[in-house]
């Protein structure tokens, strides 16, 4: 049939264009809503308005799962909000990290999961009045958050929020686009798997709506397994075939399907490389929470490497340093460095307050750069020679960072005193994280020289891309 031939090329297409256009356009929403989340913690925890969750690096996550919304009073806010946006980071972070962002993988099911899971702050709603626990208990602890605190902070507190609002309300869009498209991939398969069966009687079927619905449920399980049988959808198929109005309702649904295709091939006709590479600048901003943790890790662990103890006479002296202007007492340590490449070993020194304060400066910018603060604009007003010479510079610093502080990793549990390495904190977790995230910066400046050669080669063949 004509009709079935041009809706499965229809069908083709369109999930074709899912999975290399929308799809990923809502996994980079998904990063933004990530990046905010994590500053917005780290806020909360800084300001001690919330509990970290003490077992979030026990906790191991293989699917999209609801986070607990039951309700609670206020005087568990700290404890109960800290452990649920928690759960709602690392959720995050394994959607956009481990999640397969496809048509085949983001069933129906898994849309309904991906929007409970969205809809567990109502980040476009966040009032100490709301009939939700947790948007109420968020709501009251970001307010807490501003109140004299620092004009940066409340800017990144604003921005978070705002950019959380905005990623949600563009995610369920997608989602709720998609599971519209999934519908119609489930009514293209029974014609595909049900239809083309050998034993499908189609002049029986065909002969009047019941009997295709009878038919269609005959051969259901053995054709499709165990999958749910929607008596409205394939009511919609049978209506196609043969309702009164099949003819409009063919034509309005191929022309749904196409509408969108031809929307994408506009979007997609040109590459625009400065947009590629900004992007890949702007995946620097989730290097900001990852080195803020190691840098509460590490600063923790050379307390314990120097043996201090800071009794209240200690605690006294120090503030007197800082009223007197009186510099801390260095602290020099020297780390045995292998090269992961060649192998090789060498010595590093490395003077700790100064190491300690170039990961909190970096930490800064990238979080200017995840909020699209000055930093990031900065940047983007700058030429893209000058911007990519910022970016390689950025990867390999940190590249080098991560080689020292994994050094580092090493030096803490070997070279701290015996009494005291059960308390020195482990770096391996927070390394993998920040590995994965510099691949991940690396790989998008790999996509944007390759676009930039790509469009340079077509200039010189006299080809306007």
């Amino acid at each position: 049939m004509i009709f079935t031939s041009q809706l499965e090329t229809a069908l083709m297409a369109k999930q074709g264009w899912f999975n290399t256009d929308r799809l990923q356009y809502m996994l980079e929403q998904f990063r933004l809503l990530y990046t905010c989340v994590r500053n917005l913690n780290e806020v909360l925890v800084k300001r001690s308005l919330i509990n970290p969750d003490p077992y979030k690096l026990e906790t191991r996550i293989s699917d999209i799962g609801p986070i607990e919304s039951s309700p609670f009073t206020e005087n568990e806010d700290p404890i109960i909000l800290g452990k649920r946006f928690s759960d709602y980071e690392m959720m995050l972070d394994f959607i956009c990290t481990y999640f397969r962002f496809s048509v085949e993988n983001i069933t129906l099911q898994r849309i309904k999961n991906l929007m409970e899971f969205i809809e567990v702050f109502d980040w476009q709603n966040l009032s100490s009045n709301h009939a939700k626990s947790n948007t109420r208990a968020l709501a009251t602890a970001l307010t807490k958050a501003r109140t004299n605190a620092p004009s940066v902070t409340i800017s990144l507190i604003n921005d978070s929020q705002e950019k959380c609002a905005k990623c949600c309300r563009v995610i369920d869009g997608c989602l709720r686009e998609l599971a519209d498209f999934q519908k119609e991939m489930y009514k293209g398969n029974i014609r595909k798997d049900i239809f083309e069966h050998p034993d499908f009687d189609k002049a029986k079927a065909f002969s009047s709506p019941d009997a295709e619905m009878a038919e269609i449920k005959r051969l259901y399980a053995k054709s499709t397994g165990k999958k749910t049988f929607y008596t409205d959808l394939v009511q919609e198929i049978i209506d196609e075939d043969q309702g009164p109005q099949k003819e409009f309702l063919r034509q309005k649904l191929l022309d749904k399907l196409q509408i969108r295709i031809q929307e994408a091939h506009k979007e997609t006709k040109t590459v625009n490389s400065h947009e590629l590479l900004m992007s890949a600048v702007f995946s620097l901003g989730v290097l900001s929470s990852i080195l803020g943790q190691l840098s509460v890790k590490l600063s923790d662990n050379f307390d314990l490497l120097f043996s201090v103890k800071k009794s209240l006479f200690k605690k006294f002296l120090e503030a007197l340093r800082q009223a007197l202007g009186i510099k801390e007492k260095e602290r020099i340590c020297t780390i045995v460095v292998t090269d992961h490449k060649s192998g090789s070993k060498s010595q590093q020194t490395i003077n700790v307050n100064t190491f300690l304060a170039q990961i909190s400066k970096l930490a800064h910018v990238y979080a200017g750069i995840a909020s699209k603060g000055n930093e990031y604009n900065k940047i983007n007003a700058a030429k893209e020679d000058d911007a990519l010479i910022f970016l390689n510079r950025q990867i390999q610093e940190n590249q080098k960072l991560f080689t020292t502080i994994d050094a580092l990793d090493e030096h803490f549990k070997s070279h701290v005193e015996v009494l005291q390495r059960p308390k020195v904190k482990g770096l391996k977790i927070d390394l993998s994280s920040y590995r994965n995230a510099i691949i991940s910066v690396n790989k998008k400046r790999g996509e944007y020289v390759s676009a930039v050669e790509e469009i340079e080669q077509m200039r010189k063949l006299g080809i306007n891309s």
